[in-house]
């Protein structure tokens, strides 16, 4: 075919199909905009297939096991049978299999053309489309780029080198692993292969990226677990062989070295825009491959717009979701805005974190005077009879105008507790707001209340402070 001949107008055509490019498809639909989404691979991208949802199942089995191991004081025989990996690997695939054919069907009931095939822009209104023999010109309004980003070794590639994408492919059970760094997927995946029978070591180069008493929580319960932690550490070597990986690194100016059967390492990433012909059509990309773009989502030619991971900005699927959605409702008229000020973080370990807003440090650098309260979950009735007394909820606001700038969980629950801090801060809650309303009891939220309440003193299941005596 002649490049330029036969070209099929559409209004949006989306490339990628992982959780922003099929939101955006099916927020447009819903609009009454004719939709093409070109996918080159599975729908639902490497969130669905290789990362946010495997590994998901991976942890929600690691929490489920460890409690098997923990009921005896409810009366439930403790779990003796071992751990069946074959059987949790068979499960992860039906429901791989199970969520990305609901994609295929929503797409399919809201009339969105799905083409398989490799895009690339011809100009700055046309895509051409290859697949096999085929290849397909569509004329485009507006165009999305979704096509997300792939980790890029620092070392040498190698089967006993996991990486994000590989970390939860593993057929057999993994009898010990290194891991090297403070990242989610390096967190999430030491605590779920420590309770599923893995031994874990986990290096650490720096601080955890977290609210200090949330990091010094997780380390705690890291060690509780079993897993061997090693902090303030610099990596100097990664040599893996056909047997095992061997890791040399620096601690107190010694050379230490350790070996297992796998390990998990620092890499960087790259966004997945080679194949793309962004250059063609004057779209500008860093050298990393990650599409420039303004506060609007538009990149330099202006009917395109780039959204999640290719962006190189915040590596969630929460965010490429929400920004699908919001150029979605932009083209099809409404005043939709994206703001990235509140994004919430959640980290499946065990116990699980969820944060949102700023931490206390994040809050001095802006220079604000701050309080900061902190309840533990020992403290809270439902998770004394759960059994799930690890944890604690940490608060910060500003001491001047009682506006709540963080929240910050540890413990079972944190990724549901967390919405009510992400409502909050949107709203420009303060303090108050959090205590005005009533509670559930016996429930974990209540955790939450308690650590509002301590930043007026006031929290009922903490020590009393110190306060002058009123007269009524």
């Amino acid at each position: 075919m002649v490049v330029g001949e036969l070209a099929q107008d559409r209004q949006l055509v989306i490339v990628g199909g992982g959780p922003g490019g099929y939101h955006a498809a099916i927020r447009a639909a819903q609009l009454g905009l004719e939709v093409t989404l070109i996918e080159n691979r599975d729908l639902g991208g490497v969130c669905l297939n290789k990362g946010c949802i495997p590994s998901k199942v991976q942890t929600q089995a690691a929490e489920i096991w460890n409690k098997t191991q923990m009921s005896s004081t409810l009366g439930i025989p403790v779990q003796t049978k071992p751990f069946e990996w074959n059987k949790l690997q068979q499960h992860q695939d039906k429901v791989i299999i199970q969520l990305r054919q609901g994609i295929e069907q929503l797409c399919k009931a809201h009339k969105i053309e799905v083409v398989k095939g490799e895009a690339t822009f011809l100009s700055d209104d046309r895509i051409g489309v290859s697949s096999g023999h085929q290849f397909d010109v569509f004329r485009f309004q507006h165009a999305i780029i979704a096509t997300g980003h792939r980790p890029a070794p620092l070392f040498l590639e190698h089967e006993r080198l996991l990486s994000p994408h590989t970390l939860y492919q593993q057929n057999e059970k993994i009898d010990t692993l290194t891991i090297v760094g403070t990242d989610l997927y390096a967190l999430e995946a030491a605590f779920s292969y420590q309770h599923l029978g893995t031994q874990v070591t986990l290096l650490l180069e720096q601080e955890l990226l977290l609210e200090p008493s949330i990091g010094k929580e997780l380390l705690r319960s890291a060690k509780k677990a079993g897993i061997v932690v090693k902090k303030k550490i610099e990596l100097v070597t990664v040599d893996p062989n056909l047997e095992e990986v061997t890791i040399q690194y620096k601690k107190d100016d010694q050379l230490h070295a350790i070996q297992s059967s796998h390990a998990y390492v620092p890499f960087n990433w790259r966004g997945n825009t080679e194949e793309l012909g962004l250059e063609r059509i004057g779209v500008k990309v860093d050298q990393m491959g990650y599409v420039e773009m303004s506060a609007e989502l538009q990149t330099s030619c202006t009917r395109i717009y780039a959204i999640g991971d290719v962006t190189g900005t915040h590596q969630l699927a929460s965010v490429a979701i929400q920004q699908g959605k919001v150029i979605a409702e932009r083209l099809a008229g409404k005043n939709a805005e994206w703001d990235d000020h509140f994004i919430p973080v959640v980290y499946r370990t065990q116990p699980p974190i969820a944060s949102i807003g700023w931490s206390s440090l994040q809050a001095e650098t802006a220079g604000r005077e701050i309080q900061v309260s902190t309840a533990t979950f020992k403290s809270n009735g439902y998770a004394t009879i759960s059994g799930a007394q690890e944890g604690l909820c940490t608060v910060i606001k500003d001491s001047g105008t009682d506006e709540l700038l963080g929240v910050h969980i540890i413990g079972e629950g944190a990724a549901e507790l967390i919405h009510s801090g992400t409502i909050g801060l949107e709203m420009g809650a303060r303090h108050e707001d959090f205590i005005f309303p009533m509670y559930p009891h016996p429930s974990f939220a209540e955790v939450v209340m308690e650590a509002v309440e301590g930043l007026e003193g006031l929290a009922i299941h903490q020590p009393p402070s110190k306060q002058t005596k009123q007269t009524i």
